[in-house]
């Protein structure tokens, strides 16, 4: 049978239609050099490329993915060359040795695929708890109460994220998982079917939330409808308004030039402005952060947490006569990836900033 004859015009044509498949998880942005685009792929990975101009730009970030894109081992490539023309088994030593192959490639491909169906997450351990509480109340393991829940929640997103605001739902996951007692948190992962990680992963990247903090909000979400999770809750225990009140006085003694020092305690490297920008209360900052930086002024970790809020709440929002060039005054608080992703950092740097995340 003659081959088809392909021209270069028709390599493009398909790298063309791909990169279209692309887009919706795709964000160009203006940078000093140019242009600057970033690509979420499914299993959370984000690439960074930069040109002078779009034709640049997808040409670098077709070299990007074609650098990630995993290579069959040698045996399997192999194995697929000689199909064709390996000739049939003659005698019963040879039919065993190949089904034994056939075997262990079965027994490799089925490790596979339960590696690429889990989701790594970091949590309060008070949630896990929580979670753990579930699971014995029903019956069952972690893993099917976290999987049911990671589903829970993600429907209710979809459904609600309709008719509501995408950035003031997500605010409000957020905030239900730092509400969650405690600083002390934990890794752990989640295992579930492939087309509801893929679909969690996706829609985290599409609003560029990582993967953990997505899930993180989506569980508390569930446990917050969940009948189960509301007749096993405990009272939480009151925090004194002395306590907030002193937490607030220790923040006012740390703004303006003296937060690049407390930004420093709390590994924020010498970023005094997302420091600024916690202090005040806009920014959900990881468990880790705050704990830091609730050590070094010596305050409650709860305690600072409410004041964190208070102080974002009782921010006051100034009255504009313009009707063009109104600073813009944010009515939610913004989640830890969006805060480092718009002080356009190094990638180095934001990519350290993120993993504090966890």
């Amino acid at each position: 049978m003659k081959k088809p004859s392909l021209k270069l015009a028709d390599y493009l044509n398909g790298c063309a239609s791909f990169l279209a498949c692309l887009k919706p998880y795709m964000s160009l942005t203006k940078a000093a050099q140019g242009l600057r685009c970033r690509l979420t792929l499914p299993d959370g990975t984000c690439l960074d490329v930069q040109g002078k101009d779009e034709p640049h730009v997808a040409l670098n970030l077709m070299h990007a993915l074609v650098n990630v894109m995993p290579l069959a081992p040698r045996e399997e490539q192999k194995e697929k060359m000689s199909v064709s023309t390996r000739e049939p088994a003659m005698n019963s030593q040879a039919t065993e040795t190949i089904m034994h192959s056939e075997v262990k490639a079965k027994q490799m491909d089925e490790a596979t695929r339960k590696a690429r169906e889990q989701i790594g997450v970091t949590t309060k351990v008070s949630l896990l708890e929580e979670i753990d509480a579930v699971a014995k109340q029903r019956g069952i393991s972690r893993a099917i109460a976290a999987r049911d829940l990671l589903q829970d929640g993600l429907t209710r997103f979809d459904r609600e994220s309709r008719t509501k605001s995408t950035s003031k739902l997500l605010a409000e996951y957020e905030r239900k998982a730092n509400d969650f007692a405690g600083a002390q948190t934990k890794n752990w992962s989640i295992r579930a079917e492939r087309r509801l990680v893929m679909k969690t992963q996706l829609t985290a990247g599409e609003y560029e939330r990582s993967t953990s903090s997505f899930v993180n909000g989506l569980l508390a979400e569930a446990l917050s409808h969940c009948p189960v999770a509301a007749a096993l809750a405990v009272k939480a225990p009151v925090i004194a308004d002395a306590s907030v009140a002193l937490a607030l006085e220790a923040i006012e003694r740390v703004k303006g030039p003296k937060a690049k020092q407390i930004a420093a305690e709390a590994d924020l490297g010498d970023n005094r402005v997302l420091a600024t920008l916690i202090l005040g209360g806009s920014v959900f900052a990881p468990a880790r952060v705050i704990r830091k930086m609730a050590d070094y002024l010596q305050v409650p970790f709860d305690a600072f947490s409410v004041a964190l809020e208070r102080r974002f709440t009782s921010q006051s929002v100034p009255a504009f006569k313009a009707t063009a060039g109104k600073p813009q005054v944010d009515l939610q608080r913004k989640s830890w990836s969006v805060a480092v992703k718009e002080l356009e950092l190094s990638p180095d740097e934001e990519a350290r900033l993120l993993k504090l995340e966890g």
